[in-house]
């Protein structure tokens, strides 16, 4: 079982031409008869996470896709212009998402959702004891011990970080307002996508709200937040003077796709490419 758990971790370049550690993302090679222990764990446990899981996950959920998220992005955002209601997309983005998971948060976490000893117990034999070896250059350098992160390559990380970040979406959802979409007036505080998260925050108010959670769970999770990288964006008649947390942008990326302040806009930037190389 200990060579099971020993990975390769090799490190694939993010730019074309990388010089700093953070231009490279860490992939873990494992080994095989351990991946399929993995697949076969997530395949049984999947099914069961639409109880766990807040509505607005829509990572590893069946029945809840990629293309939900965006389409509940752009209903906010034409839901803001259409009654000029105050609404400011606030997009957060965490350093080494994966990588800073706290493996003892993982088990209280597993703990809490109620799992049976003997699934715990299986969790911590998998994490518990492992180790990788970083190859760089074709030189595989000694194993060195894991005690956080979840293995990108493995096939369950994408569950489990979804299960370590639902505490989170959990408080947004119970403390701010959100708006009401849709023909049901379905109340929304936060769209996420694995460590993708936007929040729709209503009222100044809701900054405080924001801080004093995202406090709590980077406390608890081992997670980090990147302020550089997080933006938020002002749609409707939200006033950018009240408190400038983060710099303000018209147009920000969710989900891969670029979402402007306007639905104008977002229609034009998204289609005129592809419009653009059809006519070609």
């Amino acid at each position: 079982m200990k060579q099971q758990k020993h990975g390769i971790l090799v490190c694939l370049p993010k730019t074309p031409t990388p010089t700093r550690p953070e231009d490279y993302r860490p992939l873990t090679l494992l080994n095989a008869d351990f991946k399929l222990m993995e697949r076969i764990i997530a395949n049984r446990l999947r099914p069961w996470l639409v109880d766990l899981f807040q509505p607005s996950q829509h990572c590893s959920l069946q029945g809840n896709a990629v293309l939900e998220a965006i389409a509940a992005v752009r209903e906010a955002v034409v839901y803001a212009e259409t009654t000029n209601n105050a609404l400011c997309f606030l997009s957060l983005d965490f350093k080494a998402a994966f990588d800073n998971i706290s493996h003892s948060y993982l088990f209280k976490t597993l703990k809490a959702y109620g799992f049976s000893e003997g699934f715990q117990q299986r969790f911590k034999s998998m994490y518990e004891g492992s180790t990788s070896s970083v190859q760089i250059n074709g030189h595989i350098s000694s194993p060195v011990p894991i005690r956080c992160s979840l293995r990108q390559g493995c096939p369950l990380s994408m569950q489990i970080f979804a299960l370590c970040l639902n505490p989170l979406p959990c408080i947004l959802d119970e403390r701010l307002t959100g708006i009401q979409r849709g023909r049901r007036r379905k109340k929304t505080t936060v769209v996420a996508y694995a460590d993708d998260i936007t929040i729709f925050v209503t009222s100044p108010v809701d900054i405080q709200l924001i801080r004093e959670a995202m406090r709590c769970y980077q406390a608890a999770s081992g997670a980090r937040l990147n302020i550089e990288k997080s933006k938020a964006m002002p749609v409707g008649s939200w006033d950018t003077s009240i408190d400038k947390w983060y710099i303000y942008n018209t147009a920000i990326k969710i989900l891969g796709v670029r979402t402007h302040n306007t639905v104008s806009q977002s229609a034009k930037n998204s289609w005129s490419a592809v419009t653009g190389r059809i006519r070609a």
